[in-house]
């Protein structure tokens, strides 16, 4: 039996050149419904020993996040767009929240709460959390939070700005905030790695992502007022 409103949704997942994670996440959304349209996209050619399913399509984009996401929302057929990280891991409360969602279709940009996976420092609890009352607070969810949304709504903003190198999702959460588009928290979480406080080191990484998503939401606030 199919799961109820996924044939309604095409997910995009960017792979950049040191994702490997990927084909952990592909095997838990292929367990979800075998019709479920999946795209990945990838910015070098994959391994000629990756067997793909039937329902997943792989195309080459040129390197950078923007550029992917857009080169699988062109290619997507369903009437929803999930977006996801390559290294993002489900729980058990996603596919409810997600067919609810579809369910209702809406024009709001759905979002999951952040949880850290295992790999990391003990405190990047701290920062799940203080993601989370970002998000709620002043609606400014990341990437990594699994952005979901009708079709429409990812054409009424054209999609991820090319030309930003980086903080695409927090520039593409903006300017649809100035569409007047509802950001809607969903009731489950979305698993993603730590690695990056482990590598780098907790302290350090926190205060620069503190800083760096003050300054590139400042950066596309502006963007968004020249434009007009």
């Amino acid at each position: 039996m199919l799961a109820s409103g996924l044939t309604k949704l095409s997910v995009v997942i960017p792979i950049g050149p040191d994702e490997l994670a990927w084909p952990q996440l592909l095997s838990a959304l292929c367990l979800l419904d075998r019709q479920l349209e999946i795209i990945l996209v990838a910015c070098q050619p994959l391994s000629d020993d990756i067997e793909l399913p039937v329902n997943v399509a792989c195309i080459q984009s040129p390197r950078g996040r923007a550029k992917q996401l857009n080169a699988g929302a062109r290619l997507a057929t369903r009437d929803f767009i999930w977006f996801l990280h390559a290294d993002s891991r489900l729980t058990s409360g996603v596919l409810p929240a997600v067919q609810q969602f579809i369910a209702k279709a809406g024009r709001d940009l759905g979002y999951f709460q952040l949880k850290f996976a295992n790999d990391g420092p003990k405190s990047v609890s701290l920062n799940a959390w203080a993601a989370n009352v970002r998000s709620r607070l002043l609606g400014l969810p990341f990437g990594d939070q699994g952005f979901i949304m009708h079709h429409v709504v990812f054409d009424q903003v054209q999609g991820f700005d090319e030309n930003i190198s980086l903080g695409e999702d927090l520039d593409f959460v903006v300017r649809l905030q100035a569409s007047h588009v509802h950001l809607q928290e969903l009731p489950a979480a979305l698993i993603t790695s730590a690695r990056r406080y482990q590598q780098y080191g907790w302290l350090m990484t926190s205060i620069r992502h503190v800083f760096l998503t003050w300054q590139l939401t400042r950066q596309a606030r502006q963007r968004l007022s020249f434009d007009r």
